[in-house]
């Protein structure tokens, strides 16, 4: 033990509780019915397998939970020529005042929403001159994420509304999986040139620190990664099932992954999104997206779309149950 704020990260991950493999028999043994001939449920079966496996029960979602992480990455100065701090602000003020689409999702699913801020007004440092974070507070912004749990979800979505999210998933996912920038901060345009433009400049900058992955998150990352690394190491723990959203999202499940590959077995792709690097870091993560419908915001609509279709698939099953 070295006594640094990343050291009971460390402990966490590498204590896993695993699924419930009664559980997981005993949908097997619902979803088997007829299922050679007519499959009732086609490839939602193995989806409920997991869903069973982490819940501990025959699976239902009745108290989900639509979770967005948002905080401002100095590195927006880089690509955009705005107030980054006013433009997150703005954000978070339509997430919070119910004029973005991902409300009206988790209105439809009934589902607990929230946005958790993490310094908006306060932005990272740029990851072009230094360290986005300290070890210390991206070990506190990781703690803030853990959070999460206390809202008493049986299930949860996560979304990003991170201003300059994009070009720190793109920081991180290229300090984790090498490449070169254009692969992972890829696109079209003035803004994705910018983008892979502080990428390059931040990965020659922090070189020396790239072989561990709390690193390239302290490096690259901002609060509101953090935050969620936290929330989906918290949720492991309680054994919460989580879907996860977009680029930004998925950012956060690779850090952990990277320290340990059982880490985000907890976890589903909700969708991929039109991100040019998310089908890639989903394969890197192992992951295989639910739905692919085109959605290129990562605030936690696909998610939450997904979401609504496992629950619909838990219900299936509750129907078949009772025959």
């Amino acid at each position: 033990m070295t006594g640094r704020p990343f050291d009971d990260i460390r402990d966490l991950v590498a204590s896993m509780p695993a699924p419930d493999p009664a559980t997981i028999k005993s949908v097997q043994a619902i979803t088997a019915i007829d299922n050679d001939v007519l499959r009732p449920l086609g490839n939602a079966a193995k989806h409920l397998d997991w869903l069973a496996g982490w819940q501990g029960r025959i699976p239902s979602i009745d108290r989900p939970l639509i979770a967005v992480f948002a905080g401002t990455h100095g590195v927006a100065k880089q690509v955009f020529e705005t107030d980054i701090t006013a433009d997150a602000a703005s954000r978070v003020k339509r997430l919070t005042e119910g004029s973005a689409a991902v409300r009206g999702v988790a209105s439809s699913l009934q589902s607990a929403f929230k946005v958790y801020e993490l310094g908006i007004e306060y932005p990272s440092a740029d990851f072009t001159q230094e360290p986005s974070l300290s070890e210390k507070d991206c070990a506190a912004a990781i703690a803030f994420g853990m959070e999460v749990v206390a809202e008493g979800a049986d299930i949860i979505a996560l979304g990003n509304a991170g201003f300059g999210a994009a070009t720190a998933a793109a920081g991180i996912t290229r300090g984790l999986y090498g490449g070169a920038a254009e692969y992972w901060a890829g696109g079209t345009g003035e803004t994705a040139k910018a983008r892979i433009a502080a990428v390059k400049t931040g990965a020659g900058l922090h070189s020396a620190l790239l072989n561990d992955p709390l690193e390239v998150l302290r490096c690259f990352g901002g609060r509101d990664i953090a935050g969620m690394v936290g929330a989906i190491l918290a949720a492991r723990h309680q054994s919460i099932p989580v879907i996860l959203d977009g680029y930004v999202v998925c950012s956060a499940a690779a850090v952990l992954h990277k320290l340990n590959p059982d880490s985000i077995s907890h976890c589903m792709a909700g969708h991929v999104s039109t991100e040019p690097a998310h089908q890639a870091l989903l394969d890197r993560i192992d992951l295989k997206p639910l739905l692919d419908l085109g959605i290129g915001i990562g605030d936690g609509t696909g998610a939450g779309f997904a979401l609504g279709t496992l629950r619909a698939a838990a219900q299936a099953l509750g129907t078949l149950k009772s025959a």
